[in-house]
Parts: structure tokens; sequence; C-alpha cells
């Protein structure tokens, strides 16, 4: 007599991770297996009830497929002969069409995720992670997917964020990351390009207050008299330095080590961009360095030279950031300075103050490492020595002694 049971077949994995759920007919020791057309994670799937747990979003509707299904092969075998059994054993003509379980938004969002984190991209997978928890607040259940994101949510979605008193540009990386999850999604032909949403919502961040300050406001923060060796000199020093070494990150500036001087110059790999940067240390520069020397296995004690992992290091520098601009807001405040200094004020300035020296965009966007678009100056500028930006540095640095 036939049997037939329901197996999850892990000999074959599909590329996202999820197995086929096969009927298993048995008949005179031979035996094949036919597709239910349904994939599901093994977390998904009960082995001891034969079905789909409700970890899955769509495990009624699933669990109610397979059992019609496996009633119908039980019903037909029941009274085939052994001839029509046979066929049941014989390998199908042609492949069966595959439908896939649709992944929800939140499960293809950890998938990038995880993805960011394996190359180390903490910066992003935090960005990610954030909009995933925010979008749970409005939408709490699993069962999101792309198909459900259309205009009418996405509207809903704004007001929703906008009565929480965020601000519009917080609303805006919100909605683009969600965007970006949409584009990869289609790529992936996850859903399909005819319900892309972002056609007609539009997104438009709003502009953001001047960051960048005159040279006199950076002349006062750098002739402050502050007591040496406090947490006041060591941040100032720390935002100095990255004005010195043409804006710099923080996140960059933390990261730089001995083996990133070289013949009195710092060349360092952006780690935000991959773009190498390549900067003359001048004597101001250079003294803050000499004063941190052999303090950490960084050039600068802000990093944790502990820290194994890379997100561990990554979260201990976004603290010590928030600290170092602690500092300047306090003091920028005893200076009586009305605008707001933070870490981003040092690049900002330093184009503010070049463009004000006389220096043209396309040079300074050259030493900031932005893309120009005049292509012609592009290939005159690649050729130019090194130099030219070190000379526009070496003014824009004396302009505030």
């Amino acid at each position: 007599m036939a049997t037939v049971k329901i197996i999850l077949d892990k000999r074959t994995q599909k590329a996202d991770g999820s197995f086929s759920i096969n009927f298993q007919i048995c008949h005179q020791r031979k035996t094949t297996t036919r597709s239910s057309k349904i994939y599901v994670y093994e977390h998904d799937w009960d082995e001891a009830s034969k079905s789909i747990k409700k970890s899955n979003p769509l495990h009624k509707e699933l669990n109610k497929k397979l059992k019609k299904e496996f009633a119908d092969i039980q019903s037909q075998l029941l009274f085939a002969d052994d001839n029509t059994v046979k066929d049941y054993l014989k390998p199908l003509p042609q492949p069966e069409k595959i439908i896939e379980i649709k992944k929800t938004v939140y499960q293809f969002a950890q998938e990038l995720i995880d993805q960011l984190r394996a190359d180390n991209k903490i910066g992003n997978a935090w960005v990610y992670e954030s909009t995933v928890n925010v979008l749970k607040t409005f939408h709490p259940t699993d069962d999101l997917y792309f198909e459900a994101i259309d205009y009418q949510f996405l509207t809903r979605y704004n007001s929703f964020l906008v009565k929480r008193d965020l601000k519009h540009n917080t609303i805006y990386l919100y909605l683009r990351t969600i965007r970006i999850f949409y584009n990869k999604a289609i790529k992936l032909k996850i859903v399909d390009k005819s319900l892309y949403p972002f056609d007609d919502y539009k997104l438009r961040p709003e502009k953001t207050k001047k960051r960048a300050v005159e040279k006199d406001v950076l002349k006062a923060i750098k002739n402050a008299d502050l007591t040496i060796d406090t947490p006041f000199w060591d941040n100032r020093n720390y935002f100095l330095l990255s004005f010195y070494l043409i804006g710099i990150s923080i996140v960059d500036l933390c990261l730089l080590t001995d083996d990133n001087i070289k013949g009195g110059r710092i060349l360092y790999k952006r780690r935000k961009t991959g773009k190498w940067y390549d900067i003359k240390l001048h004597k101001e520069a250079e003294a803050i360095l000499q004063h941190y020397k052999g303090r950490s296995k960084y050039l600068l004690p802000i990093a944790d030279d502990k820290a194994t992992t890379d997100e561990r290091l990554m979260r201990v520098i976004k603290y010590k950031t928030k600290i170092i601009n602690k500092y300047l807001t306090r003091i920028a405040k005893d200076l009586k300075i009305e605008q707001k200094i933070t870490t981003y004020t040092a690049r900002h300035s330093w184009a503010t103050i070049a463009k004000r020296a006389g220096f043209s965009i396309e040079l300074i966007a050259e030493g900031l490492g932005h893309e120009y678009g005049n292509r012609t100056t592009a290939v005159y500028l690649d050729n130019f020595d090194q130099s030219v930006i070190d000379e526009a540095n070496a003014v824009v640095v004396e302009l505030i002694n």
C-alpha cells in the first residue's frame, strides 16, 4: 500500500535560506517526492506536527493548503491500482514552477542589516535598524509586505511621524531608507517595479542651517584660555585638528594610527566613502599630535584600544563624539558665540574660509574629496601636484592664527 507524508526537504537550500515542503510518497520500497510549491525557513517548521509555525505570517493559509493537498493525494492513492501508483513514482516531466513565500519588509531589511554588519558598514546598519524600529511603531505586526507600501501608506506614515514631533529631516531619513529597501527589493524581484510608490510620493530634505562659522569665531575658539590637559582643552584640540586636516571626520580622526603618517603627511581612507586622502601636516597639527603621542595605539586617545569588534569600536566613537560636541557647546557659550559649534563645523568652516580666501569651488571640492561637475577642471586638478591643495590648506590654517 502506498503511503504519503509531509516533509521539510533539507537536501537543497535556496539562496534566501528557505527549504521546500514536499510530499514524500512510498510504495514497494520506492520513494519519490512532490513539491507543495511552498518554501519556509527551518525555524518556521514544526517537525512534530508537520505544519508551519505561527512565526510565519502566512501560517494559516499555508497550513490549510498543505492539509488539502495532503488529503487529495491520500484519497487518490487509496483508490489507485499499482499502475496508477507507479505513475506517481515517475519523475515529473518538467520542473515545477516554484511559488515562493514572499519576504516581509522586516525580513528583507534584516538581511540587509546583517550584510552591512558583515561588510563592517556599521553606520549604515544602525540607520537601517533605526528605520525598522520606528516603522514597527506604526505597523507593529510582522505581516508588512512591499505591496502594502503605497502612496496612501506613506502619507499616513508621514503624518504619524509628524505627530511624534520628529524633525523634518529625521522623517526624510526614515522615508528615504524605506525607499532604499524598496529599490533593492525590486532589483531582487521581491516586488514588481510597477508598484513603486515613490514616483508619486516625492521626498525632499529641508535645507539645514548654516554649519560654517567665520574665521574670527574659529580664532576665538583657538585662542580661548583653557587649562592644559583638561577635557575642555583636549576636546578643543580634537576640533582644531579636524579643521587643520581639511575637515577630516571625527570617525576617521579617531582611527588614525602611526601607519597613517608618511613623510610628514597624513594618508588615510575615508570610512564613509572609501576615498583616499593625502594631507600635509602643518606645524599646528603636528603640535597637537605630538602632545598625545604614545597614549594610545591610535594617534589620539579617543577610540577604545580594547574594542574587540568593529561595532563596539564605532559605538565608543559615537559616544565620544557626543562628548566632544558637549564641550564645544560649553566653550562656545563661555565665549558668547551664538552659532552652534559641533564636529561638523570644522569641515564646513574650512570650505567657507577657503572660498572667502579666493580659492575656486573646484579646488575646494578636490580638497574635501567631493565630486565636481567640470570634467575638464577635474582632469586638470588630477594632474596638478598635491602642493596646490597643500598651499590652500596652509592659507586657511594661517587665517585663524
